[in-house]
């Protein structure tokens, strides 16, 4: 798999400087109105290589917030399952006459006293 991913780069490469190649003396009229002044005669390649920087600068940006979002939710799902696991070994670990009471709903605990997992 990563000798594909090797090759796909490569051309990826090769098609940027074919690219390149092709377009060193053209030149291009920007108009950022809103935002900045208009340039003229700015080559080509250099508002291809900044529009791919900011695009790279971007997707990494969402890269990592997602990142830190997913790892947020994995850690809160891995603290459930820890909580989940410990109660059910209390169960487990119940005396068999206690769990019959409790099945036949004749509980023998005064109502004061709850269980570690009723909730209050």
């Amino acid at each position: 798999m990563w000798a594909i991913w090797a090759v796909l780069i490569l051309l990826l490469i090769l098609a940027m400087v074919f690219f390149a190649f092709n377009n060193l003396t053209q030149v291009v009229d920007i108009n950022l109105q809103p935002l900045f002044e208009d340039r003229e005669d700015v080559l080509l390649l250099t508002v291809v290589f900044w529009s791919f920087v900011s695009g790279a600068l971007l997707s990494i940006f969402l890269f990592v917030t997602n990142f830190i979002k997913q790892s947020v939710n994995v850690r809160a799902a891995y603290r459930k399952i820890k909580a989940l696991e410990s109660e059910l070994v209390i169960l487990r670990n119940r005396p068999i006459e206690e769990s019959a009471e409790l099945l036949k709903g004749t509980d023998n605990r005064k109502p004061s006293q709850k269980s570690v997992f009723e909730k209050e």
